[in-house]
Parts: C-alpha cells; sequence; structure tokens
C-alpha cells in the first residue's frame, strides 16, 4: 500500500426511528475491521420529539488507510472520477469528507451520497497537514495498488 501521512478517520452515521438500529450499526462496522470497537452513540431528540442516535467510529493510521482504500476502490469509475474533479469540495484544511449513501452501503455497495432518500454515512479522514496538492495522486495509487 502506498505510504501516506493519514492519520485517523472518524466514520459517523445517523440511526433514524424508522430504521433498526442494529442494522445502522453493522453499516459502520464495515469500515472498523476488528474485533469490538469502541463505538460512541449520542441520543437526542428533535424539535417535534423524534429520538435519533448519532453512531461514531474512529479508526487509528492503519485501518484509517484500510478504510479510505476500501471506499476508492469501491466507487465505480465514474464516480471516482468526478470524485476527484470535485476534490477540493471536499476538503477542509487537513480534512477530507466523504459522504457513504446507506441504502447502498446495506447493499454493500460503496457509492457517493447524492441526496437520495435513506440519507448518509460521513467519513472523516485527518492528515497531519493541508494535502490537497498531493491527494489526487495519492487517492488515485489506492485504486492502481
Amino acid at each position: 500500500m502506498p505510504n501516506t501521512p493519514l492519520i485517523s478517520a472518524e466514520i459517523t452515521v445517523m440511526a433514524y426511528p424508522t430504521e433498526v438500529e442494529d442494522r445502522v450499526k453493522s453499516l459502520i462496522l464495515l469500515f472498523a475491521k476488528e474485533n469490538n470497537p469502541k463505538i460512541d452513540e449520542n441520543n437526542f431528540k428533535s424539535y417535534y420529539g423524534y429520538s435519533f442516535k448519532s453512531i461514531k467510529i474512529s479508526l487509528s493510521e492503519k485501518k484509517a488507510v484500510e478504510a479510505l482504500k476500501l471506499i476508492i476502490c469501491g466507487l465505480r469509475e465514474c464516480e471516482f472520477l468526478e470524485f476527484l474533479g470535485n476534490l477540493g469540495s471536499h476538503i477542509d484544511g487537513r480534512n477530507l469528507y466523504i459522504r457513504l449513501n446507506k441504502q447502498d452501503l446495506v447493499f454493500r455497495r460503496i457509492a457517493l451520497y447524492d441526496g437520495g432518500p435513506g440519507g448518509y454515512m460521513r467519513v472523516k479522514f485527518t492528515f497531519p497537514k493541508s494535502v490537497l496538492s498531493s491527494l489526487r495522486d495519492f487517492l488515485s495509487s489506492l485504486r492502481d495498488f
């Protein structure tokens, strides 16, 4: 695997009242690749009294690189190229943000979230410094590895 300055990743997903919570957790665990990862859960209520749960895992450097490779290699070629073309809109300083479609993840497919029904999973990759200039080549090398 190519050398990377990736520090960590945070993967967050919302469990809505109409969803089976264990199924939503199983989606986030696709990226953990370890036994019994630490899962942070936060419950909250909407203005109208609906209960929601935020589910989050944090990944260290090696697992974060594996998760990034899983995402990048799982995207269809046209989606990957579109992602590269809009890479600047996914970066904030030293963080790379990717939203994945939850409905596709249920079927074990990786797809970027496009605003459709079912919501998204938010993935934040953190690098030690701003990476926009070298990230395009690094992501392409992950697909070629």
